[in-house]
């Protein structure tokens, strides 16, 4: 599962990492943002006619049948193994692909028997940005338009599994166009645990825990935290 991100990076930079037209005003994006957590809003790269262009979507989706929230949980994350399969995600491998980019994303292990929830932080070297997959469509909430985003994921690739068994679908940023615009067959295929360049993982304060705590001090490094049990 993929439920909180870190977003450095500015949107100049980020319009600048895609090369793509940017069609919304993005003059009051929140960056940095060490605690970015779901309903908040995503920058997100898709097709528009030729042009790929680049805004903010509300991330969480509702299914499209669902006019009003009534108090159901967003969907946050795809399965890429069951997207071509489900209602609510089959539609949109076609004709609804898009990219989010982030400088890193947090992901917990849970011990035996769930007592014991540490946080991890994941990341490029050098804080780079990462093509995370994703799905989007536009719902009539009422009669506001929202358009949603959830971030694909696939199953965690050997150096991540050690802390949870998903992890984002990543692209190469040099596989975005066939990701966007090509076939559903050949996009995915692009849908596998990543193989590029390692990952750097690190165990962080259990102070990202909690939505309100957005500072650098959430993806400082930190002596484990992990307590031993009999189990474990």
């Amino acid at each position: 599962m993929c439920g909180r991100l870190v977003i450095t990076s500015s949107a100049q930079d980020i319009s600048e990492h895609f090369g793509a037209v940017v069609i919304d005003d993005l003059s009051n994006t929140d960056t940095p943002n060490f605690n970015v957590a779901p309903t908040n809003r995503l920058l997100s790269l898709r097709r528009k006619g030729d042009d790929s262009v680049l805004e903010e979507l509300h991330w969480g989706m509702q299914p499209l049948w669902l006019s009003q929230f009534e108090g159901r949980a967003p969907v946050i994350n795809a399965r890429a193994e069951t997207i071509t399969e489900k209602p609510m995600f089959r539609d949109l491998i076609v004709g609804g692909r898009c990219v989010v980019a982030v400088n890193g994303y947090y992901e917990w292990l849970t011990t035996h028997h769930a007592q014991q929830k540490i946080p991890y932080f994941i990341s490029a070297k050098d804080m780079n940005l990462i093509n995370m997959c994703a799905l989007w469509h536009t719902r009539l909430a009422g009669d506001t338009a929202v358009k949603e985003v959830a971030i694909i994921t696939v199953a965690a690739n050997e150096s991540l599994s050690g802390v949870h068994h998903r992890m984002p679908a990543i692209l190469e940023t040099a596989n975005i166009d066939a990701w966007l615009a090509g076939s559903v067959d050949e996009s995915v295929q692009l849908l596998q645990s990543w193989a590029g360049e390692s990952l750097r993982i690190r165990e962080v304060s259990t102070m990202v825990n909690a939505v309100r705590n957005n500072s650098v001090e959430n993806i400082a490094p930190v002596s484990t935290q992990v307590l031993p049990t009999l189990f474990d």
